[in-house]
């Protein structure tokens, strides 16, 4: 598996490092997004999602395995370990065995595009619209027992697509995959911090537009609420490309 990232941080001069984190690791990916409401109590949440995945890369750091790797031992000595005030989602993947292993808290995500279409979309972890799942040191936040642990099969060619609600906030599915077939197509996948930078291009252009149809639109309309187009939120995107042994 090769990675490459791509990060664009909501422009915010009290946060200029926005709320998300990720980390690329061995075969291990990871991505963290703090949850924005801690700022209503002066709390930079971004401080809790980048000590999280810190901690994360460490903890793979000190298993003694490079291909098989314990994600829930990883996400528990992170957890552990994060002292920082605040909360955030946390999406972690690691590759072995012709299979890709997975635990999810909340609403980042992933998705494994093979042959131009996606034939697996991690599903979203929320109490209600608009809150996800959340790992923090708050009393009413979540620990990794409410992960969910995932594995999926792949094969060489497939695309992984691993990103934060600023990217599956704001490009739909089929977007999504237009886009990776370009780059497949025009050998960007290749380079895949290259794919990963157009992809959340887009994902902004789609986020600053007050007119367009996003999934977030569609989410809100679901829960009652009238709102148009994207929604403004910082954007990370890692592509992983599973290349032949």
């Amino acid at each position: 598996m090769v990675a490459g990232s791509s990060y664009i941080p909501k422009l915010n001069a009290e946060k200029p490092l926005g709320e998300d984190a990720s980390f690329i690791c061995k075969q291990v990916i990871g991505v963290a997004d703090g949850v924005g409401g801690w700022a209503k109590k002066g709390i930079d949440s971004g401080v809790y999602s980048r000590e999280l995945m810190k901690n994360a890369e460490l903890a793979i750091q000190k298993q003694s395995s490079i291909t098989t790797i314990d994600l829930m031992k990883v996400l528990n000595e992170a957890f552990s370990n994060t002292k920082a005030k605040g909360s955030s989602t946390a999406c972690i993947l690691s590759l072995s065995d012709d299979s890709l292993h997975a635990v999810n808290v909340g609403d980042s995500g992933f998705v494994v595009i093979r042959d131009g279409i996606i034939v697996y979309k991690s599903k979203v972890q929320q109490s209600r619209f608009n809150c996800p799942f959340q790992l923090g040191n708050g009393s009413s936040s979540d620990d990794p027992s409410v992960a969910e642990k995932i594995s999926v099969p792949v094969i060489a060619g497939d695309v992984i697509v691993l990103g934060t609600d600023g990217l599956f906030d704001n490009v739909h599915d089929f977007e999504l995959e237009a886009i990776v077939n370009s780059g497949v197509e025009s050998w960007e996948s290749d380079v895949p911090e290259t794919l990963a930078w157009r992809i959340a291009q887009y994902a902004l252009d789609n986020a600053k537009n007050t007119e367009v149809y996003t999934p977030f639109t569609r989410e809100c309309f679901k829960a009652g609420v009238v709102r148009n187009g994207g929604k403004y939120d910082d954007i990370t995107v890692i592509v992983a490309n599973i290349w032949p042994l």
